[in-house]
């Protein structure tokens, strides 16, 4: 379980640190405070040896261009001179450090050019057991002027620690391996009390030839695919949960695509299947229904668990570009609605 977060010249986030983290977590504030940067450092830190996730978030963000100038995008200001640094405490505590380089024509051969050496990558390194490792992706824009990408990664260490980013743009299509584990784990019922909290009529949800079908009372089951958009989500959200079982999922946007009267049932049902499946959930929203409908379902949920699983964080830019973060309990956060705190 990670517990904080430390960010350091990461996009517009000159500097940030998030204390108090618990298994369930709502990060809320205006538009371009900072919400979905922080969600991608996180998204960063978990695949810390993998150096194609930068390139992969950008990719999420629709936007695919990898020129050298391009990748100064991720640096604070575009100053790539400014290390990055990602830092959590927890059961796991991680550090990772990204860097860029350019690289040494290679003449070992005599293959001497005038040419403008156009080599250049990202550097991620992190520290394990086996000490400061390196993962490193190069790019590389030859004769044709079409840019070729490789990739080296330390073998010494495996990534155990399951991540999945769930963007505003993604495809809502369901976990296949999740829907595996529901259907292994006897736990259909559990998904069609989250289908009707959308739609009313559906029941008896079923996997088959890959596809999962919904029984709405037509003649035949429905491909999910075929589907509202909320009904989609929902799924991929819950089918996500169960592929991490043990891991981390990161949802932007949580409530786009979700009418206001189903924010309270719908995020009942994600914070019982992280707790459920052991996963730890950081999710943002700017929208005001889906705070409350998440302090509601969080307090409700704390009732019967006796304990503490959900908490929020108003986010806020301040000073130097740094990004505040204001700690919530659930109690505190319904307190603060009730008295008509701004919030959002």
């Amino acid at each position: 379980m990670i517990e904080s977060i430390k960010i350091d010249n990461f996009r517009g986030i000159h500097r940030c640190k998030i204390e108090g983290l618990t298994q369930v977590n709502l990060f809320f504030g205006k538009n371009n405070c900072g919400k979905s940067s922080l969600l991608e450092s996180l998204f960063l830190v978990c695949g810390q040896s993998n150096p194609l996730l930068p390139a992969t978030l950008n990719a999420m963000r629709t936007y695919t261009r990898l020129t050298e100038s391009d990748i100064h995008y991720f640096f604070y200001q575009m100053n790539a001179a400014s290390e990055i640094q990602i830092e959590t405490t927890g059961a796991q505590e991680r550090h990772l450090a990204i860097t860029t380089f350019q690289e040494a024509a290679d003449v070992s051969a005599g293959n001497v050019s005038t040419e403008l050496n156009h080599r250049y990558g990202l550097r991620m390194k992190y520290r394990t057991t086996d000490g400061e490792l390196i993962s490193e992706v190069h790019y590389d824009l030859g004769k044709t002027n079409q840019i070729e990408q490789r990739h080296q990664v330390d073998k010494r260490y495996t990534e155990q620690l399951k991540c999945v980013y769930l963007s505003p743009r993604y495809d809502s299509n369901a976990s296949m391996e999740g829907l595996q584990n529901i259907y292994l784990n006897k736990d259909e019922s559990f998904l069609s009390e989250a289908l009707k909290v959308l739609e009313p009529a559906a029941q008896n949800p079923v996997y088959m030839d890959g596809v999962m079908l919904v029984d709405t009372g037509l003649p035949q089951r429905i491909p999910i695919n075929l589907m509202g958009d909320g009904i989609r989500k929902i799924v991929s959200i819950l089918t996500s949960i169960y592929a991490c079982r043990g891991g981390v999922v990161l949802i932007d946007e949580l409530s786009n695509g979700f009418h206001y009267s189903v924010m309270r049932p719908m995020w009942e049902m994600v914070i019982r299947a992280a707790i459920r499946n052991n996963v730890q959930i950081f999710a943002t929203t700017h929208d005001e229904d889906a705070i409350r409908g998440f302090q509601q379902a969080a307090l409700k949920v704390h009732t019967e668990e006796g304990r503490d699983v959900a908490s929020g964080f108003k986010l806020q830019r301040i000073g130097d570009d740094e990004l505040k973060s204001y700690h919530f309990s659930v109690a505190q956060l319904g307190y603060a609605m009730e008295q008509e705190t701004e919030v959002r």
